[in-house]
């Protein structure tokens, strides 16, 4: 797994990864020392399968704001909270949305921590299995669905657009959009756009999370706007 981990406090941050960095489930560990540091390094694309979050951060917003302001960004991200302040906030965890893998108080226990990395590992694993199998000159691509972006049609082809790869494919945008769970868009006869990367809807387009644009035709505006913030809704 990618895993993140964010605290303000150095030496527990350091205490932390010490631990991470000894599991097997652990393929890459990043360190940031504050919110601001790890909301970039999203913004910039990067994706972690799990983030170790600390919840006091002396600031108007804590890390469960955070936490619910990344989980319509990137709701596979699973949330370990971690904090030494039990009796302020472990009545709060669950009052805003965020996949939440486990909580921790501060010092952090070993055995339990490994415990919930094998928790996070497995529901990762789970998640990933969700894939587009495509075949492009004889090669067998499975792609996780989470990391398309959108499929667009020219002709007798399709290309699969993701963050790292462009994947062409002979096939019909209708026969794969048949493979894709209800959340794969056509918001244009050529398109079919994942709405878990979609930032906002404009009156003629998509902007996704990488800032790149699809359009939306005229006559699938008000179904791809309906769609998109009833989507939105749910996952928030």
């Amino acid at each position: 797994m990618r895993i993140a981990i964010c605290d303000n406090e150095k030496g527990a941050l350091e205490y932390l990864r010490s631990l991470v960095e000894t599991s097997s489930y652990v393929n890459h560990v990043h360190s940031f020392l504050s919110l601001e540091e790890l909301r970039e390094a999203i913004e910039f694309g990067a994706h972690f399968d799990l983030v170790l979050l600390d919840i006091e951060w002396n600031l108007p917003s804590n890390g469960i704001d955070f936490a619910a302001e990344l989980y319509p960004i990137s709701p596979s991200t699973q949330i370990i909270y971690v904090t030494g302040y039990n009796d302020r906030f472990s009545q709060q965890i669950f009052l805003k949305p965020a996949n939440i893998c486990g909580y921790l108080v501060k010092p952090v226990e070993r055995e339990l921590l490994f415990q919930l990395l094998a928790k996070a590992w497995k529901t990762a694993e789970e998640w990933e299995e969700q894939k587009l199998l495509v075949q492009q000159k004889g090669v067998l691509h499975a792609i996780p669905l989470r990391k398309i972006y959108y499929l667009e049609s020219r002709g007798h082809q399709v290309t699969v657009h993701t963050a790292e790869d462009r994947i062409l494919c002979y096939d019909r945008l209708e026969s794969m959009k048949d493979r894709l769970p209800e959340h794969f868009l056509q918001c244009h006869k050529s398109y079919l756009v994942n709405l878990d990367n979609v930032r906002r809807v404009e009156r003629n387009r998509m902007v996704l999370k990488n800032e790149e644009e699809v359009p939306i035709s005229k006559a699938r505006y008000a179904q791809a706007r309906t769609a998109y913030f009833r989507y939105a809704g749910e996952n928030l």
